[in-house]
């Protein structure tokens, strides 16, 4: 879980698409994954739903990291292997995944924890990785192309509000400052 946690976090990719990755679409040299298949509800694998949707992420050290140590422990470590499969090897559901790890790890967080947890959806993780990318200046362009977006204007539709600008209050100044100069003193 913690593997698929981080790999998840990092990346942003959605649910349908880490259950579709095989070890082929990771190049640990590289450090990145490709982002090429997508599993539906139905568990059947298909292209992404857009061409915006096949990409390619980098991926930090530390997620290599990880990512070598688990298939190093893992009997599913073939190059056509899914990276996260279910026990048998084949698509994990993500309705079974919910119900039977995300929220139960809520429940735990919370129970041994003075700080309640509340439960959010695993969505929420893709979320949290765009929003760090932008937190780290990426450029929009850049976001939009991670994040597998169809247009920029989706990208800052849903994110815009997090790119920030400390130019925002000088530029303001230099506008009031050009248009609205007194005539006379």
């Amino acid at each position: 879980l913690r593997v698929k946690l981080v790999f998840a976090s990092a990346t942003g990719v959605r649910a349908g698409e880490l259950r579709a990755l095989r070890w082929r679409h990771i190049d640990l040299v590289k450090a990145e994954v490709n982002v090429e298949t997508r599993v539906d509800a139905y568990g059947e694998e298909d292209v992404t739903k857009t061409a915006a949707g096949m990409r390619t992420i980098p991926i930090g050290q530390n997620v290599v990291r990880l990512l070598e140590e688990w298939r190093k422990r893992t009997v599913y470590s073939k190059t056509d292997d899914l990276i996260f499969p279910n026990k048998r090897g084949n698509y994990a559901s993500h309705d079974n995944f919910v119900k039977r790890q995300w929220y139960p790890l809520f429940d735990t967080i919370s129970s041994e924890s003075a700080c309640p947890t509340e439960r959010f959806n695993w969505h929420a993780l893709r979320h949290f990785a765009i929003s760090t990318w932008i937190e780290a200046d990426l450029p929009p362009k850049t976001v939009q192309t991670f994040a597998g977006h169809s247009s920029l204007s989706v990208t800052m539709d849903r994110y815009g509000h997090l790119f920030k600008s400390d130019k925002n209050s000088q530029v303001m100044d230099e506008i009031a400052g050009d248009l609205f100069t007194p005539e006379c003193e």
